[in-house]
């Protein structure tokens, strides 16, 4: 998915929220605005929003002078989840379809996000899953496809999130799939990296490996051209792709192979894309 015009606010947006995550200093915070919107004067827009952040990020840091200004918020979200983390497990065990209701959870989890501008209320979400159903024919699909998958390559999205996807992943396990979980190299926005992935404890039931490995900045996507080669090796290779959240929907929607999208559409140039309405737990099979 290509960057548009409408996303120029949302980058700086959130290059204000960021620095005073940094810092107090107003003049850091001015100049980091500054240099951000003269890279945005330069941009392409045939690339993908994960791709400009990977720069508006870098000069973030650099002025700010801090590695991770999500850090506090990442932690607090995966202390909150881990906290829910059996209530969330017993809804599964409990549910008729065990399945379908990790699938709605993992999808559910994707509303922790600090990248976009629209943000929803996770515990909202929570209260009542069968209010915000998973389209029939979408999850036969995902069915059908999971029946003839033995290996699946799962790219994680976001912090606290990961704990939704843990139970997802309990679940496919539980089916003898042999999963891959992918997360960031480096902190960006509140995506998950590795540290968090074993926070959940879910290096005990899937193979972690950093998508982005060696590259010195990482996405808030799963962007191919800075993937590493392990990472396109399994891409191809992989039965099955499952890919959570927005920013690795923007940069993977145009590839050339199947991929299973969950996530919760918060940006309307998403919802437009994918053919859907804001707010809306989404489960697509791209083939």
């Amino acid at each position: 998915m290509r960057t548009y015009l409408e996303c120029i606010p949302c980058f700086l947006r959130q290059s204000l929220e960021a620095a005073r995550m940094a810092t107090d200093d107003e003049e850091i915070q001015s100049e980091v605005l500054k240099q951000v919107m003269t890279y945005l004067t330069s941009i392409s827009f045939t690339k993908s929003p994960p791709e400009i952040s990977t720069e508006v990020h870098r000069i973030i840091r650099s002025l700010t002078q801090s590695e991770d200004p999500y850090k506090t918020i990442k932690d607090a979200s995966n202390t909150k989840v881990k906290n829910q983390y059996a209530h969330l497990k017993k809804r599964v065990e409990q549910a008729e379809d065990p399945l379908r209701t990790a699938v709605q959870l993992a999808i559910i989890g994707n509303v922790i996000d600090f990248g976009t501008t629209t943000r929803f209320n996770v515990d909202e979400y929570l209260k009542d899953i069968t209010t915000k159903p998973l389209d029939d024919a979408a999850y036969q699909q995902f069915q059908k496809s999971l029946d003839k998958a033995h290996t699946i390559l799962y790219l994680a999205d976001n912090t606290g999130e990961i704990f939704f996807d843990k139970i997802l992943i309990e679940e496919l396990v539980k089916q003898g799939k042999q999963v891959t979980y992918v997360v960031r190299a480096h902190p960006i926005i509140n995506d998950a990296t590795r540290e968090d992935a074993e926070f959940a404890g879910i290096d005990t039931i899937a193979t972690i490996i950093e998508g982005d490995e060696k590259q010195e900045y990482s996405a808030p996507g799963m962007v191919l051209p800075a993937a590493s080669q392990h990472f396109m090796k399994l891409f191809s290779s992989s039965d099955m792709v499952i890919s959570k959240g927005q920013g690795n929907y923007e940069g993977l929607s145009d590839v050339e192979r199947d991929v299973t999208f969950l996530l919760v559409v918060k940006c309307p140039l998403v919802a437009r894309d994918i053919q859907s309405k804001v707010g809306t737990l989404l489960l697509k099979v791209k083939q």
